[in-house]
């Protein structure tokens, strides 16, 4: 059967498609660059990354704090890691309930994530809020934990439940909040 040529003018009226705006491209890049990173991962190091994120729960932490808080030479570490963690947490759960990012697929998921979004990382918010929290009593404790935050907001792309933007947002409010506690 011969189909007939559509004539010229048709060929002349369909348009090009949209362009991707930057906040499509950029959300795009963040899918790639996850997808890229779960497809390296290693099952002693995925068990590895699931044990440390798991360190780094709420619950976890508060549970550390509340032993802390048992030791007189502790507690002011107990009092400014508990404070950073109860401004970040509650800074977190207001972005993630204002922008309501979903997590990344449940295909590349190697972990069972704690709520439905992404955006901001929690865990990595946490660590990196605790560890700078701690410049106003343990300034030798900092670097340690600094490079512990790195490797849970790290853990937490390599699961598969966070997106590199969620990360880094992550990082971002913990940096600020640890660095209001630490200057109060």
């Amino acid at each position: 059967m011969i189909v007939p040529a559509a004539p010229a003018e048709s060929l002349m009226s369909i348009e090009p498609p949209e362009p991707l705006s930057r906040l499509a491209r950029l959300v795009a890049l963040d899918d790639r660059l996850l997808r890229r990173l779960v497809r390296s991962r290693r099952r002693g190091a995925t068990f590895g990354m699931k044990v440390l994120c798991r360190l780094y729960d709420p619950d976890m932490v508060v549970l550390g704090i509340a032993i802390a808080l048992f030791s007189p030479s502790l507690v002011d570490i107990a009092n400014r890691a508990g404070l950073a963690l109860i401004v970040t947490s509650v800074l977190v759960v207001v972005v993630k309930r204002a922008v309501r990012r979903k997590r990344p697929a449940l295909d590349i998921q190697a972990s069972v994530p704690p709520d439905r979004f992404s955006f901001p990382s929690g865990h990595t918010a946490a660590a990196f809020a605790v560890a700078v929290a701690m410049t106003g009593t343990m300034p030798l404790l900092v670097p340690p934990l600094l490079v512990l935050a790195i490797i849970v907001g790290y853990g937490r792309m390599y699961l598969g439940v966070h997106y590199p933007l969620d990360v880094g947002a992550g990082a971002a409010v913990g940096l600020l909040t640890g660095s209001l506690v630490a200057l109060w």
